[in-house]
């Protein structure tokens, strides 16, 4: 006999789809150029760090809306594209959760130049008023094609046999 799922685990559902959807709906608005829409999918005091060569540690939504408005300005397209998400609940906090959440992102320059990030955003998520919203997130890069000039924070990959 299965068990029964209880009425904590059909919350836990909803809110995993909603996360969900708060990525992808991230991921759409970046790739429209609608900043406003992205920044509002942030809490007030949020934190965030796309690596050094992309803005670094930025706080505040304000500040966060400028830092993504004027680094996507340098593209004339993007396309991010989500792969698997690991969302864990904070037990502790019933309004908080953690993932993370692998992305390629293409990016076509003004200037015609294509390149290719294969990414990882480690994120902090808070629920407030009855939404979830980015409250942290930082970018780890796994792989980064045709743009070695940028300063990142590398996925942490042990050397092999040791």
């Amino acid at each position: 006999m299965s068990p029964v799922p209880s009425q904590h685990d059909a919350v836990r559902t909803a809110d995993r789809a909603v996360i969900a959807d708060l990525f992808a709906e991230y991921c759409e608005r970046i790739d429209e150029y609608d900043i406003d829409a992205v920044a509002a999918l942030f809490t007030a005091d949020c934190v965030t760090d796309y690596g050094p060569g992309r803005g670094g540690r930025v706080t505040g939504r304000d500040a966060v809306r400028d830092r993504i408005a004027a680094g996507q300005a340098a593209f004339r397209r993007t396309h991010h594209q989500l792969g698997q998400s690991r969302i864990a609940f904070d037990p502790d906090v019933a309004d908080r959760a953690s993932a993370t959440t692998y992305v390629t992102a293409v990016h076509e320059e003004w200037d015609g130049r294509v390149w290719r990030a294969h990414l990882r955003y480690l994120d902090v998520l808070h629920r407030a008023h009855g939404r979830w919203a980015l409250a942290e997130r930082r970018v780890e890069a796994a792989l980064v094609e045709n743009r070695p000039e940028i300063d990142w924070v590398w996925v942490t990959r042990r050397a092999p046999g040791g």
